[in-house]
């Protein structure tokens, strides 16, 4: 359709997504080791070693947790998941993968995983209450994906202070932001490419090791607000004005 909507585009307006509040708390989600908020951020290293013991990781706080969630498909980028890594061993970092998808991909985390044991995990399968526990456990989240209408992923990931770092395409463009002020809440590149991905990669491993400037980036992720209560606002705002056009 997008050859259609561009000879629209002067007549559409865009609403991302929202989150249920409830459902995505950290401050009050009984699945986390130690529920927390951007006020006790280091109530949150305790949902780190939770995750690295549940999964069989070395328990160290001072190792960045990198992790994927979602499905295991080419949209997704997930392949270039796999190549930003290999480029990266010397740096220290873990990863965990959490999803189900196409068997080639399923069968390259694995090879990634043997390759590096004492660094990959993967978990390859739904599994809700684990998914709480990564973005609440892991420092940042992965989402290079080639296209993307919205996601929620990245939105969930700041509510739990796991930094986003996203290929800037769709929605994850126009919700994640780098060298944007008080507004800088992750990381973006562009190229398709997975030197592209490493090369954001390497800019948040370097950020993670100043620990006061990664809190703060933290906390610029968690006061952002994707409610459905702001996205419904924008639905009321853009009925009225249509109504407004065509009644004036």
């Amino acid at each position: 359709m997008h050859e259609f909507l561009s000879t629209r585009a002067e007549t559409i307006t865009g609403i991302l997504n929202g989150l249920d509040q409830e459902q995505w708390n950290p401050a009050s989600d009984a699945a986390l080791a130690s529920p927390f908020d951007q006020q006790n951020l280091t109530l949150r290293e305790a949902n780190k070693l939770a995750l690295q013991q549940e999964l069989g990781l070395p328990s160290d706080p001072a190792l960045p947790i990198l992790a994927f969630i979602g499905r295991l498909n080419q949209q997704k980028g997930v392949d270039l998941i796999l190549e930003a890594l290999q480029s990266l061993v010397d740096l220290p970092w873990q990863a965990v993968f959490l999803g189900s998808g196409d068997p080639d991909l399923e069968q390259a985390i694995q090879q990634l995983r043997h390759a590096h044991p004492e660094r990959v995990r993967a978990v390859l399968r739904y599994d809700a209450a684990l998914s709480h526990c990564i973005y609440a456990g892991a420092d940042a989240l992965l989402v290079p994906s080639r296209y993307e209408p919205c996601g929620l992923v990245q939105m969930i990931a700041m509510r739990y202070g796991c930094v986003p770092i996203v290929r800037a395409t769709g929605g994850l463009k126009d919700t994640v932001f780098e060298n944007a002020g008080s507004q800088t809440n992750g990381f973006i590149f562009t190229e398709v490419v997975p030197e592209a991905l490493a090369e954001a990669i390497r800019r948040a491993l370097a950020l993670y090791s100043d620990r006061p400037r990664w809190q703060a980036l933290q906390r610029q992720g968690m006061q952002m607000d994707f409610s459905w209560e702001k996205s419904a606002r924008e639905y009321g705002l853009l009925y009225h004005k249509l109504m407004k056009e065509r009644h004036p």
